[in-house]
């Protein structure tokens, strides 16, 4: 059964490398095959074990290429995107209210557009600014839309967006079009509690939680708790969490799960105690374990299913059913069994974090816990499997979140009974009294409010100290390999031969630096941040940042969700110069997290006192430095042009004598103009990043000729609201045989620039990272 598993798994994750999905001919052609190959090792006596993993192997691939193209199998047709559509379909999951606007997943039937109907089934995300009504999971709606097609940024340690929503079964996202003129239109033509019955019954739940909550900066954890809703938690909140290793606490799981059976086991065994003549038809511990059971996937479907919940549900169940007919089954087997089975529902669990750190943590606990002589003693019950864990899951989470918390074994050994006897018994039976006895579900509730707020105190402290987290990404996937060896041989029972080799194994991943730019090489990176600019330039020792994207929201800030895991991924621990064009959002954005998050040595922008409480200097015409023989310049702008908007932008120069990249931020014709007259000289460079996005207000054809690129890249966002880049631009630099690039279709882009007159070549990461559900 494990090797069966494993094999499942293999051939699972083997579909995950391919940039397309193989044809049916292709999946029928490899069955086929296998089923030959079977035949072949039956006939030369191949043991049966490993025929069947074989078998498992070449099911688990055909089976996830069948899931993922049922799935993929519908787009929004390119002629609907971004026109105004008719939909008719169901809200399928809890809606969200956050920045004045419900966002919801709704379950696509039917698409009219030009009075062609289209049908299929599929889920969209939309998002509705002041609906009509409150939306009500389960309601059929006939609403007017625009849709766009799945796009996501493509950066190095970055976020794939376009691989959450293949998991997720979304197929395309839009808004509910809010003109007056439509607004009769919006129609809600039938209630349907019954098709989400989980998910109406928890947005039942919510509103009676959100009516007798306490009003406190923890009371949104309670939510989390209880039915597994974090929509409303603040990123800083977040950040907590992950510096002391105890985000797993305030996410409905395994340990959850575990607490809420035992305490009911418990409860259910005493009680059938009271009644002697039921013991005669069933024993206590076997009522018990059946009311655990129950307990435990009531509370998991509160809590949405999620894939944890899902797996502690399997391997509870599996565990009562074993105990029910007095069978004997290796814990190996029981989360083989798990995991086949979370695999069957959805293939497509093994692209989510969730997915290794669920079944990672119990691996690791039956590995660390297992094969050891009569272990007693309260640190072998409790503080070893933190240990395990902790140490344990060290690569899982350098691999995934390039971090991990030094911190996570003294807070958790704090926080887990805290949680187990002060929060989680009051939030459970609080959310049940609500129900049933309001003012005494309120008491509850307060308790579990107060009991939680002395922890995050407590959390909070932790998180402060300097050595909560240590930033290391895994990027090598050797580096990565001699980690989990080195964790295997370290958690060995004491005493086992070749135990202290582990530390040998550990070395690559404590030592491990990647590549840099040689003395008089410099490397470009533009990074793929939507509508906005952010790029990185590197030479042997430096690091510059040029602009750092937007910043649209709290959880929708460009350096947090792209420049920092970039910087990470390349193992870069400070910032020489952070340099910041102009005012404008989509530059400046993120600069305050890239602030707070890295030491930065020097700063030079045109908008100073955007730039408070940190000094910082003016990037004035004149002046220049050098890096490891790489010589930066700023060309503009002067003093007198500091007060200009996007014509006040920072212009930088760089060059090593043979390769050149100009920078010009959001210039247009005017300063444009002005670098024309007074350095139309020093203009000319291999590589240009287009001035303004490719807006038609920029891109004189005096400018264009000055700087003669060999290539053009754009920094722009997906079927923006301006259409950068303009016509008229891209056909300008067409002209005099510039390549052109820009990061919605190449992701991000990096272009390394050596010491030659070369012919360069963008490395584009899309195209060299490309998987089967990218657009």
């Amino acid at each position: 059964m494990i090797l069966f598993t494993i094999a499942f798994l293999l051939g699972d994750l083997f579909l995950q490398l391919f940039a397309h999905l193989p044809s049916l001919f292709a999946i029928l052609t490899i069955v086929v095959l296998s089923i030959l190959f079977e035949l072949g090792f039956y006939s030369i006596g191949v043991n049966k074990k490993w025929r069947w993993m074989t078998f498992a192997c070449v099911l688990g691939f055909a089976f996830s290429v069948w899931y993922a193209s049922a799935i993929l199998s519908w787009i929004v047709p390119q002629e609907y995107a971004g026109k105004r559509i008719e939909v008719t379909g169901y809200i399928a999951a809890l809606p969200v209210i956050s920045n004045q606007q419900t966002h919801f997943l709704f379950e696509l039937h039917t698409l009219k557009w030009n009075h062609t109907v289209l049908h299929h089934q599929t889920f969209i995300q939309l998002s509705w600014q002041q609906p009509l009504r409150d939306l009500q999971v389960g309601d059929k709606w006939h609403l007017f839309v625009k849709l766009k097609r799945i796009h996501g940024m493509q950066n190095p340690g970055g976020f794939d967006y376009e691989m959450w929503a293949l998991h997720n079964g979304i197929r395309a996202t839009g808004y509910v079009i809010s003109e007056h003129s439509l607004l009769s239109n919006q129609e809600l033509l039938s209630h349907h509690p019954y098709r989400y019955p989980i998910h109406f019954l928890r947005q039942q739940l919510q509103k009676k939680l959100n009516n007798y909550l306490p009003q406190s900066a923890t009371s949104v954890w309670l939510k989390a708790l209880i039915i597994g809703e974090r929509s409303q938690i603040p990123q800083t909140e977040w950040q907590v969490l992950r510096r002391t290793g105890t985000n797993h606490l305030m996410a409905v799981a395994g340990l959850h799960i575990g607490l809420v059976a035992g305490f009911m086991h418990m409860f259910g065994s005493w009680m059938w105690r009271r009644i002697p003549r039921l013991l005669l038809w069933l024993p206590a511990q076997h009522a018990g374990a059946i009311l655990a059971c129950c307990a435990a996937i009531f509370y998991s479907a509160l809590a949405g299913f999620s894939l944890p919940t899902q797996r502690a549900c399997i391997m509870l169940s599996i565990f009562i059913f074993t105990l029910l007919w007095r069978l004997k089954i290796n814990a190996w087997h029981v989360w083989s069994c798990a995991l086949l089975m979370v695999l069957l529902f959805n293939p497509l669990q093994v692209l989510t974090d969730s997915f290794w750190l669920s079944f990672g943590t119990i691996a690791l606990i039956i590995y660390g816990m297992g094969g050891r002589l009569a272990p007693t003693g309260w640190w072998w019950r409790f503080g070893r499997v933190q240990w395990v864990i902790g140490f344990g899951l060290i690569p899982f989470t350098l691999v995934l979140f390039q971090e991990c918390s030094m911190l996570s074994f003294i807070a958790n050994t704090i926080a887990i009974p805290w949680l187990t006897f002060f929060i989680l018994p009051f939030c459970l039976l609080g959310s049940l009294f609500v129900m049933i006895l309001p003012s005494f579900g309120v008491l509850l509730l307060f308790v579990a409010d107060k009991s939680l707020s002395v922890l995050w105190i407590m959390l909070t402290w932790l998180s402060e100290l300097p050595v909560a987290i240590w930033h290391q990404s895994i990027t090598n996937s050797w580096v990565a390999v001699s980690a989990v060896i080195a964790m295997l041989l370290l958690l060995l029972p004491a005493g086992f031969p070749g135990r202290w080799l582990g530390l040998f194994w550990l070395m690559p991943l404590i030592f491990f630096q990647p590549n840099r730019p040689a003395t008089h090489h410099f490397w470009v990176t533009v990074l793929d941040v939507g509508q906005g600019l952010s790029v990185v330039v590197q030479t042997k020792s430096h690091t510059l940042i040029y602009d750092t994207g937007a910043k649209w929201s709290e959880g929708n800030d460009m350096g947090e969700r792209i420049v920092l895991p970039y910087l990470r991924a390349n193992h870069i621990k400070k910032i020489d110069k952070l340099v910041i064009s102009h005012g404008d959002n989509d530059h400046i954005g993120g600069s305050q997290t890239i602030l707070q998050s890295f030491p930065v040595v020097s700063i030079a922008t045109s908008v100073v006192d955007r730039i408070l409480p940190v000094t910082a200097d003016y990037c004035l015409r004149g002046d220049t430095w050098q890096w490891d023989g790489v010589r930066f310049s700023f060309l503009y702008p002067s003093q007198a042009q500091l007060n200009l908007g996007n014509d006040s932008s920072c212009v930088l120069r760089i060059d090593n004598g043979k390769q050149s990249v100009l920078l010009t931020g959001d210039i247009e014709k005017f300063a444009e103009h002005i670098l024309i007259n007074t350095d139309e000289q020093r203009l000319a460079s291999t590589i240009l990043i287009a001035p303004h996005h490719g807006s038609k207000t920029s891109g004189l054809k005096q400018f264009i000729d000055a700087v003669h690129p060999t290539i053009v890249l754009y920094a722009m966002g997906y079927r923006n609201r301006y259409h950068f880049p303009h016509k008229s631009v891209m056909e300008a630099y067409h002209a005099i045989g510039a390549r052109q690039f820009n990061s919605v279709e190449s992701g991000a882009i990096q272009i390394k620039c050596d010491a030659s007159d070369a012919c360069l070549q963008p490395e584009l990461y899309r195209i060299q990272h490309k998987r089967y559900w990218m657009g």
